[in-house]
């Protein structure tokens, strides 16, 4: 492959990725009830978290020696994210269904990768709801907690959005690739992974070292909120420069995933084999 032919199949494969994705959100928006009953329920559900939040803070200052700000700055980077993934790349959570199946047969003939399918199988109107909040929140934070806009700060977000999102996915993909190894078998390991993401709403510093080794290692959500954060809010903390690292944990998690999704791939045999 030169090096001329990259860009140009970067261009056609996203591209490709666009139109599979416009298919799955026109088939989303076409039932005008349920797409904004979607969105209205998302938006309660990650609301009512912030109703605790609100009653928490009406109790206490700081939570971990962060405002009811700066945790609001936690939650926003929690969400967009999160939202962004649910609404342009949930397929990943499907895949074990697929599997199990027999569905994922048919993908492997079709002239389009494989993985490309997968991401674009689902396309969840909830992560309007999310990404909204999200946004919302993260405005609000930043704009009443002590800190000092720049423009560096604001390529940074950029960065780390983006790099949380690229996070996301990956681990989408590494949780529920368990079912090429185990299709029949009911693991709660993708439930479990899924679930860990609320942790990265709240500071790091209230958590047990269990917790925080779950949730930076394990499952690295700390690195799409609370390190990113560090940044952005000035916080005084040793483990400031991780945010700043955040982009070789995706680039990491991404290489991870290639590899063993190719190795899933090589093994796959089929429904019934």
């Amino acid at each position: 492959m030169t090096d001329a032919s990259i860009p140009s199949r970067f261009r056609k494969n996203a591209r490709l990725y666009a139109k599979l994705q416009l298919i799955q959100l026109r088939t989303v928006v076409e039932y005008r009830a349920d797409f904004w009953i979607g969105i209205l329920g998302s938006t309660l559900m990650h609301g009512a978290g912030l109703v605790f939040i609100t009653a928490l803070f009406g109790q206490i200052d700081e939570l971990g020696g962060w405002s009811a700000w700066e945790v609001a700055v936690l939650y926003g980077l929690t969400l967009i994210p999160a939202g962004l993934r649910e609404l342009f790349c949930d397929g990943p959570w499907l895949l074990r269904s697929l599997v199990n199946s027999g569905e994922f047969d048919r993908l492997l003939v079709r002239p389009v990768s494989p993985a490309m399918q997968v991401a674009t199988r689902l396309a969840s109107i909830h992560g309007v709801g999310q990404f909204s909040l999200g946004v919302t929140l993260l405005i609000l934070g930043t704009t009443r907690s002590p800190m000092d806009w720049e423009l560096w700060k604001a390529l940074f977000l950029v960065v780390s959005v983006l790099s949380s999102l690229g996070l996301l996915i990956a681990i989408g993909f590494l949780v529920n690739m368990i079912g090429f190894w185990e299709p029949s078998a009911q693991s709660a390991v993708p439930t479990a992974y899924a679930m860990l993401i609320d942790f990265a709403k709240f500071p790091l510093d209230i958590y047990s070292n269990v917790i925080k080794v779950l949730v930076t290692v394990v499952a690295p959500y700390a690195f799409i909120s609370y390190f990113p954060a560090l940044v952005l809010l000035d916080k005084d903390s040793a483990w400031r420069w991780l945010g700043f690292a955040a982009p070789l944990v995706t680039l990491v998690a991404v290489l991870l995933t290639a590899w063993l999704w190719r190795k899933a791939l090589n093994r796959y045999q089929g429904v019934g084999h």
